[in-house]
């Protein structure tokens, strides 16, 4: 007995597991209580399982334990057992063997039941794990990231928020603040635009062909198509041209504290004031038209409905980085002081990276050809002296000669046309603007110059009513940040267009900076719908999804910030927009 447990142990130390077993199998079978049979079953289990028997390893601790309840190395063997648990998935055996092993290092233990939770858990084994271990961090951490996987409207807010609190857990549970989110049957939207509203027949007959109006109408159909849905929203519409006196007798008067989501404004006076009663009454707010991020600021209800300067500036700039790295000469165009901010961003993003700004200049709408002048105009320049002095010599060689027609150059041939801006000279043009005037004015200039110039800005004013061919697109090779781009083939837009043709026997106009009803029907529905399915504080569920998909254009994503910063790059490849890089 002594030879076989020696030549045992042995192999064990040695690692021949396999080995090991055979010796010491003989001496687990006898019927004794001393040191060497003890110590022979419990390195028969182990090695069992290092030679890959698992069930032969649990089987024998289990004997082990049933045969000497009050040896010294009962904590080793719980050990053991729960580890074994651990390796085939079962929950409640790994952490009720581990609980009896009390004598075993506590790192040590919650390394066996980490693996033990690794993977998917169903949910209800997680809450019966909790209840039963109470005090176990690593069971509450597993549980809270189980709810949190889960799509927001279905996580069990308030158990997260208990975790978190009797845990100590490391979770962003809270959105600005916001504990809750009520539902309602009927959501009050309040549409917040310059109509100037006026009973003179003539002036309302001149707002109805506003852009304001056509956002109404969008906004209107909107409504409407949410109710088919089930989607109540009560839309309220407040003038706000000229008004401001109005609005703050409103605000004053809490006659606009019972709104669930206001659209707008858009003028500046407006905003500021809407903006600071948005941020005390806790009411959210989307911003249909601007991408200045100062409404965002200290204001965590404010929204862009668009990407802000800043987004779009960082990822142009991100794309010119890595992909126009041939000519590193750079010309920015802007327009007025709305656009500065993006136009700022990129030009120090770009210049940290060895580019040079050589050309940095405001340009207004109504100037916009300036751009096209600047990129293709040409003017004189002196040939090349050698090449003059040469000419000037066989001048003078003919009429030294006595050749009646010795003036053979005339004063143009000792110059030549070249552009302004020189060949070569400039790399790619950023406008950081999106009026479509400037657009078709830098790729005008582009087009007509020999050298290859690449183009970069938004996509905000490509529409099926832009005048920019999508053929001088692909020619140009022009590259262009998403911005709310709208794919006019979906059969989304198709009924949208449908159902305002039918109820304003007109068709939809897409304006390049203002309103319009493509972008008050595509909040209205979108948001409404993010009402309906996350409450008024829908912003639980934008703060945790990657993106959401939009009525009419493709998808927002506000998970880390309140503008909307889903901005692939796009180019026009056989007449369509797609995107070149993955989202």
């Amino acid at each position: 007995m002594k030879t076989l447990f020696e030549e045992g142990k042995q192999l064990f130390d040695q690692e021949q597991y396999a080995l090991a077993l055979a010796k010491f199998a003989p001496l687990t079978s006898l019927d004794q209580s001393n040191d060497m049979v003890r110590y022979a079953a419990y390195f028969y289990a182990i090695s069992a399982h290092k030679s890959g028997d698992n069930v032969t390893a649990k089987n024998m601790f289990l004997q082990v334990l049933r045969k000497y309840p009050n040896w010294d190395v009962t904590n080793d063997i719980n050990y053991w057992l729960g580890f074994l648990a651990a390796e085939r998935g079962d929950l409640s055996d790994t952490f009720s063997y581990l609980a009896k092993a009390e004598t075993i290092d506590t790192k040590q233990k919650n390394a066996v039941k980490q693996k033990a939770l690794l993977g998917e858990v169903d949910m209800g084994i997680l809450k019966e794990l909790l209840a039963e271990y109470p005090e176990d961090n690593l069971i509450a951490s597993k549980l809270a990231n189980g709810i949190l996987a889960l799509d927001v409207e279905d996580q069990d807010i308030d158990l997260l928020n208990e975790l978190q609190s009797t845990y100590s857990l490391d979770l962003d549970l809270s959105i600005d603040g916001i504990e809750s989110s009520p539902k309602k049957s009927t959501y009050n939207v309040g549409l917040f635009l310059p109509f100037a509203y006026s009973s003179d027949s003539a002036r309302l007959v001149r707002s109805m062909t506003t852009w304001t109006t056509r956002m109404y109408q969008g906004v209107s159909l909107g409504v409407d198509k949410l109710k088919e849905e089930g989607i109540d929203l009560n839309l309220i519409t407040i003038d706000t041209r000229n008004s401001e006196t109005r609005l703050f007798e409103m605000i004053r008067s809490g006659e606009l504290d019972d709104l669930d989501l206001i659209i707008g404004p858009v003028t500046q006076s407006a905003v500021q004031l809407i903006t600071g009663f948005s941020k005390n009454k806790r009411i959210n707010m989307v911003n249909p038209l601007s991408s200045n991020s100062d409404i965002l600021t200290d204001n965590p209800f404010a929204f862009l409905y668009y990407p802000s300067n800043e987004s779009l500036a960082i990822k142009a700039a991100d794309y010119a980085r890595v992909n126009f790295t041939r000519n590193k000469n750079v010309a920015v165009f802007y327009s007025g002081f709305a656009d500065k901010a993006r136009a700022d961003l990129y030009k120090q993003i770009i210049e940290k990276d060895s580019f040079n700004v050589t050309i940095f200049q405001e340009v207004r709408e109504n100037e916009s050809a300036y751009i096209q002048t600047l990129l293709s105009e040409e003017h004189e320049q002196d040939k090349d002296s050698a090449v003059v002095a040469n000419m000037i010599a066989e001048m003078d060689s003919l009429r030294e000669a006595g050749e009646e027609d010795w003036e053979i150059y005339m004063p143009r041939d000792f110059v030549y046309d070249t552009l302004k801006i020189l060949p070569d000279s400039i790399g790619h043009v950023f406008i950081a603007s999106d009026f479509s005037s400037l657009a078709s004015s830098a790729l005008s200039g582009i087009e007509s110059r020999p050298d290859t110039v690449e183009y970069l800005s938004s996509s905000r004013f490509l529409s099926t009513e832009n005048s920019i061919s999508f053929d001088q697109l692909e020619r140009l090779n022009a590259t262009f940040i998403g911005s709310n781009l709208i794919d006019y083939t979906t059969d989304e837009v198709s009924t949208f267009r449908e159902l305002y043709v039918e109820k304003y026997l007109a068709s939809p106009i897409k304006e390049d900076r203002l309103g319009d009803a493509y972008i008050g029907y595509d909040i209205t529905v979108t948001f409404g719908r993010l009402l309906q399915q996350y409450g008024k504080y829908f912003q639980i569920g934008l703060k945790r999804k990657d993106v959401i998909s939009g009525e009419l254009t493709d998808k927002f994503n506000y998970k880390f910030s309140n503008d909307n910063r889903y901005t692939p790059v796009l180019k026009v490849k056989e007449g369509v927009v797609v995107p070149v890089e993955k989202h």
